[in-house]
C-alpha cells in the first residue's frame, strides 16, 4: 500500500546487461553491507572468535576490510583505477565504486567501467572464500579473473571482435575502436497496376514520452498523392506505429482508395 519512491540511482546502476546477475546482486549486497561478516554479526547480538582469512593479521573480519582496505584488495582496486586514470588517495568503498560509474569515458567504456566494482568485490569474495577453505590464491589471480569477465562481457556486447585479455589493452582498444559500418541497398518497389502504396512510421522519445507520425501516399507509378507528418499525444513506440496505420487508413477511404498496399 506504501508509494513507491523513485529508486536510487545506485540501484539503477549496479545491474549491468552482460554481467551475470548473481555477480551484480552481490555487489548490491556489499553496496547495503547485507553480507554475514563476523562485525556483522555482533551487531545482530551473535558474538563469536574471528578470524581474517585473507592475510595472518588478526583483526576482526569485516567488510571493509576485505574489500577496500586490506593489501591485496588495494592492489586489485589500484591496477584497475590507475589504468582507468582513476586515483583512489582518499577514496571510502562507495567513492571508489561511485568514481567508476561517473568518470568521463567516451560511451562504449561507460558499461565496462559500470560492472568493473562488481568484477572486482566477487572475485575478492571468492578469493576470501578460498582461502578460508585452505586454497591459496594469489591476488594476481583475482586481476586475472576481473579482466577475463570484463572481456567475456565486451565480447558478448562486440562478438565480431577480438577483445585483448590485459586490462590496459581492452580499455585502449575500446577507446580507438572504430565500428565498421554495414548497409544494405533498399528499393521502394512500385504498387501493381490500380493500386496505391502506403508508406507509414511512429517513433516516439523515451518510449513512453514524445510521440509522432507519418505517412506518404503514392500511385502506381510513384507519384505522391498524400503526406502528412504531426505530433500525438505521449506514448510508446508500438502505440506510434499502429497509430501511424490507422490514419493512413482513415485517409485512404476519406479518398476513395481501396486497393492498399501497406
Amino acid at each position: 500500500m506504501r508509494r513507491r519512491a523513485n529508486p536510487r540511482l545506485a540501484y539503477k546502476i549496479i545491474w549491468v546487461k552482460g554481467l551475470p546477475f548473481k555477480i551484480s546482486f552481490f555487489l548490491w549486497k556489499v553496496w547495503k553491507a547485507k553480507l554475514p561478516f563476523d562485525d556483522f554479526l555482533r551487531k545482530l547480538g551473535y558474538s563469536m572468535p574471528s578470524k581474517y582469512w585473507c592475510s595472518a593479521d588478526p583483526k576482526e573480519e569485516s567488510l571493509l576490510h576485505l574489500f577496500f582496505t586490506s593489501n591485496a584488495a588495494r592492489s586489485v582496486w589500484s591496477y584497475f583505477l590507475r589504468r582507468a586514470g582513476i586515483s583512489l588517495d582518499g577514496l571510502s568503498l562507495h567513492q571508489a565504486i561511485t568514481k567508476c560509474w561517473t568518470t568521463l569515458v567516451v560511451p562504449r567504456l561507460i558499461p565496462v567501467l559500470q560492472a568493473l566494482p562488481a568484477c572486482i568485490v566477487w572475485e575478492l569474495w571468492k578469493r576470501r572464500n578460498s582461502l578460508k577453505y585452505g586454497e591459496v590464491v594469489s591476488v594476481s589471480r583475482v586481476i586475472y579473473q576481473v579482466s577475463s569477465t570484463l572481456q567475456a562481457m565486451v565480447q558478448l556486447k562486440k562478438p565480431g571482435l577480438h577483445m585483448p585479455h590485459k586490462w590496459l589493452d581492452l580499455l585502449t582498444m575500446m577507446e580507438q575502436y572504430t565500428p565498421r559500418l554495414k548497409y544494405d541497398k533498399v528499393l521502394w518497389e512500385f504498387p501493381s497496376r490500380g493500386w496505391i502504396k502506403v508508406n507509414t512510421d511512429g517513433a516516439c522519445i523515451g518510449n513512453p514520452g514524445r510521440s509522432s507520425i507519418s505517412f506518404c501516399i503514392r500511385d502506381e507509378v510513384g507519384d505522391l498523392i498524400y503526406a502528412e507528418g504531426r505530433e500525438i499525444s505521449k506514448g510508446t513506440n508500438n502505440v506510434s506505429e499502429a497509430l501511424a496505420i490507422a490514419e493512413a487508413l482513415k485517409m485512404c477511404k476519406s479518398l476513395n482508395y481501396f486497393q492498399i498496399w501497406l
